[in-house]
């Protein structure tokens, strides 16, 4: 396909942003808010519409977020290997339309095929817009910040706008005068389709400014032979909606392909580190090499796990055991290797958790890695300590879409310093809001620190964002307080707490991703990157596991009853996540050794 500007023409733009990235920020402004839309009606809709209790909607609530950002991580390695990023976003945008408009038509008797839909959609959409934003710049380009801070302001200007409008029409607050009350869900789906049209027009009718930023990486090929894995790749994703419908509606599915996902997200990580070196010794299957065997110890370690789930599903115990023989006998074979290059006893590797002790350990390193330096695996070794905090963060920020979304229905209020509001609208976008208020503010406190040479490391950040989320979970605790006799409380407490929180992301969302970037050899970001967008899935399945845990409490509860269950389980969250920020700030020192020189 013919270009109409080369890549170094858009790289040397004059001024702060490329004109190019304002047409991302446009197309990305309305498919956030189709994704927030959606996202902020899911648990509503379920419970008033389906008639599922409110423990059940929970749980179908985190299956469907896991789904959604699990499959980034899948678009993304399509992308990257045959569609590349212009055809994916538009193949996945196409995708979010069909399931939106299905959802318009019925969404009662269509919502999980409707839901399935925009589960793939936004997989191929979301991770390609973002990295198609980072090609506009040259590496080291100093303005790449700037731009990807324009870039995150759409995103929560979409956030914001889609998570008010969408569930205030659905909920009867918005424009009643003009929606029929019997349609105000199709019309809320319906609206969720439109800005998505909107999003799709605007990139279609702006890709040929992109040179050839996003193309086909297969060009070399024959077109025959391109278009061939290109129509495989469609009709896979096809293929797989009916599967992905079936395990999103029963929660039982969604808990094996959780077990099973994350275990060989880090065999693939480790294959792609262990795939660097060059030296033959460091096979998978020749048990020589430190750093191989630390690999293929933690990998088989990893799998163990979701086995002894699954023998509750399929498997049994029978098949448990024959299933574990193997890895066991491969655990101890590369433990005893690793004893005897130290020069212990072989039963050492009965201990638990010795494999930490193995790579720490300095020792005779047969057949160490040469291309893939210790320094390098100790810096990926801090971002999965980040992964794993980033889990645990999003499992509670993400109640605001689960058990807060029930919250605000049947506890909140509706006015805000007098303002009159819709309380589930106020949920979902008052983070956006303050996020866009607040952004540049707390980069530019950042930039004063570090001036003065008193910026807190990437750890201590992480440390506060807990902290951050442990006080805006206790506020929400807090409303308890000033609840009246119907077991309503106040909204604008309510909406202080998500103030609070909000800058617990700051000090977590931007910081996770740069940092990221910067610990993870250059080979290997991308797959890093996946993780971290996969660490959001599980963040999202534990956010529905949790909302479940409390909405079981207050089954057959009165509404004052309720107000105090819920509330009662936001202290319990806000003293984990004060737990958790203040483990992060004790071990900061440790983490930020094996960070070495990054900060």
């Amino acid at each position: 396909m013919e270009q109409d500007l080369n890549l170094e023409q858009i790289q040397n733009f004059k001024g702060k942003y490329p004109k190019q990235l304002w047409y991302l920020f446009f197309s990305e402004m309305w498919e956030r808010f189709c994704f927030y839309g959606m996202r902020g009606m899911l648990v509503v809709f379920m419970v008033n519409q389906l008639a599922m209790n409110e423990r059940v909607a929970n749980l179908q609530y985190g299956a469907t977020q896991a789904f959604v950002y699990a499959f980034t991580f899948v678009g993304g390695m399509f992308a990257d290997k045959i569609l590349g990023y212009r055809k994916s976003l538009f193949w996945g945008g196409l995708l979010m339309i069909v399931g939106s408009v299905i959802l318009s038509i019925d969404p009662k008797n269509f919502f999980f095929f409707g839901i399935s839909f925009t589960i793939i959609g936004t997989g191929f959409f979301k991770p390609n817009i973002s990295t198609m934003v980072g090609q506009l710049y040259k590496e080291g380009d100093q303005r790449v910040d700037a731009g990807f801070s324009l870039f995150y302001a759409g995103v929560n200007l979409g956030a914001l706008i889609g998570g008010y409008i969408c569930i205030a029409v659905a909920n009867g607050t918005l424009w009643t005068s003009v929606i029929p009350a019997s349609y105000r869900w199709n019309y809320a789906f319906g609206f969720a389709a439109v800005v998505m049209i909107i999003s799709l027009l605007t990139f279609t009718q702006t890709q040929k400014s992109m040179g050839s930023i996003g193309v086909s990486p297969l060009r070399h090929l024959e077109n025959s032979k391109r278009r061939t894995l290109e129509i495989v790749t469609y009709v896979s994703s096809l293929v797989i909606i009916p599967i992905i419908m079936m395990m999103v509606s029963n929660t039982d599915y969604t808990d094996v392909f959780m077990f099973l996902i994350g275990p060989f997200a880090l065999m693939y990580l480790f294959y792609e580190m262990s795939s660097l070196s060059n030296n033959d010794e460091s096979n998978m299957f020749s048990f020589n090499g430190k750093i191989s065997r630390i690999y293929y110890f933690l990998c088989f370690s990893c799998i163990a796990l979701p086995l002894f789930f699954l023998r509750h599903y399929f498997i049994g115990n029978i098949g448990f055991v024959i299933l574990t023989l193997p890895l066991c006998w491969l655990l101890f074979s590369l433990g005893a290797k690793r004893c005897n290059d130290l020069g212990i006893s072989r039963f050492t590797v009965l201990i638990p958790f010795i494999s930490f002790y193995f790579f720490f350990k300095k020792g005779i390193d047969h057949g160490e890695n040469k291309n893939l330096k210790a320094s390098e695996i100790k810096k990926l070794i801090a971002a999965l300590v980040f992964i794993v905090f980033s889990i645990f963060f999003w499992a509670f920020f993400e109640q605001s879409g689960g058990s807060l979304s029930l919250f605000a229905l049947n506890n909140l209020q509706n006015k805000v310093l007098g303002i009159e509001l819709d309380p589930n609208g106020v949920n979902n976008s008052a983070n956006s809001l303050f996020v866009i208020i607040f952004a540049a503010l707390v980069g530019l406190v950042w930039l004063w620190m570090a001036k003065r040479k008193i910026e807190p490391n990437t750890v201590i950040k992480f440390g506060l964002a807990f902290l951050f989320l442990a006080g805006g979970f206790w506020i929400f605790y807090y409303t308890k307080f000033f609840a009246d006799e119907s077991g309503r409380t106040s909204l604008g407490l309510f909406t202080f707490g998500w103030f609070i929180i909000t800058f617990g992301e700051l000090c977590l969302s931007p910081i996770g991703m740069s940092a990221m970037t910067k610990l993870s050899p250059l080979k290997t970001q991308a797959v890093i990157m996946g993780m971290w967008f996969l660490a959001s899935a599980y963040g999202q399945y534990f956010a529905g596991l949790l909302g479940a845990n409390i909405a079981e409490a207050s089954e057959h509860a009165s509404n004052i009853e309720k107000l105090i269950v819920y509330a009662d389980g936001y202290k319990q969250l806000a003293i984990y996540a004060l737990i958790a920020g203040i483990i992060l700030i004790l071990i900061s020192p440790l983490i930020k050794k094996l960070m070495q020189e990054v900060k």
